[in-house]
């Protein structure tokens, strides 16, 4: 099993999007798992310009000369890729949407329809269906800051945290404690079983009750009013 992950979080090794990561991906690695993760704030990768060369012109290369050249062989050389991400309001940060943008090479500028949907099929075929697994945390403690990610990623297995500060508190830390034990039992199933169970997928979503919904503005409203000067 080979893991490629991208964490696109512009605060790198700071971020809470890197210790989730982190979690998964070390999991993975005790299990048997060939891992290697990049920061995408530290590659070169340049926007896509719309030309479409990498279709009709150069088939399955871009005009771009970056780190794509070497990144794309790597995607599809890999079983699993994992993404991870921080909402800066409310949307991706752009460090990962400008290499989604750049993975359009991997495609085949044909149509067809499955399912009702329009697709274009892959350049490489695959023995196996590769995974994606999404990471993903934002400051509101509500799911529906994730819906731009739900709708870039989808079928990729979905590990969301909001109102991702929590792990800075003990009693938040002692909250998410399933949540990281089902992180690290993703990381396991994916390298031995090739998949991420349904049962261990549905507690990767941290969906809070009202009642910690309200604690958490309290506490966030609280510290904020003591971070502001003139207050």
């Amino acid at each position: 099993m080979k893991i490629l992950a991208f964490n696109a979080s512009p605060r790198k090794g700071q971020s809470v999007t890197d210790v989730l990561m982190n979690t998964f991906l070390e999991s993975a690695a005790s299990a048997g798992a060939e891992v290697e993760k990049h920061y995408v704030v530290d590659l070169d990768v340049k926007g896509c310009v719309g030309c479409f060369s990498c279709w009709w012109k150069t088939p399955g290369q871009c005009v771009h000369r970056d780190d794509m050249d070497w990144i794309l062989p790597k995607m599809v050389e890999a079983d699993a890729v994992v993404f991870g991400t921080p909402i800066y309001h409310y949307n991706i940060v752009h460090h990962l949407q400008r290499l989604r943008e750049r993975t359009l090479p991997l495609n085949m500028p044909e149509m067809y329809i499955q399912e009702g949907e329009t697709h274009h099929p892959g350049r490489h075929e695959k023995k196996k269906p590769q995974r994606r697994i999404v990471i993903s945390v934002c400051g509101f403690p509500d799911l529906s800051n994730f819906n731009q990610v739900e709708g870039l990623f989808p079928g990729a297995v979905k590990v969301f945290l909001p109102s991702s500060g929590i792990i800075y508190d003990e009693s938040g830390r002692g909250y998410l404690e399933g949540f990281f034990q089902a992180i690290r039992q993703a990381g396991e199933e994916l390298t031995v079983d090739g998949d991420v169970s349904e049962e261990t997928r549905m507690k990767l979503i941290v969906d809070y009750p009202d009642e910690v919904k309200i604690m958490i503005v309290e506490k966030y409203n609280s510290w904020s009013r003591e971070a502001t000067p003139g207050t």
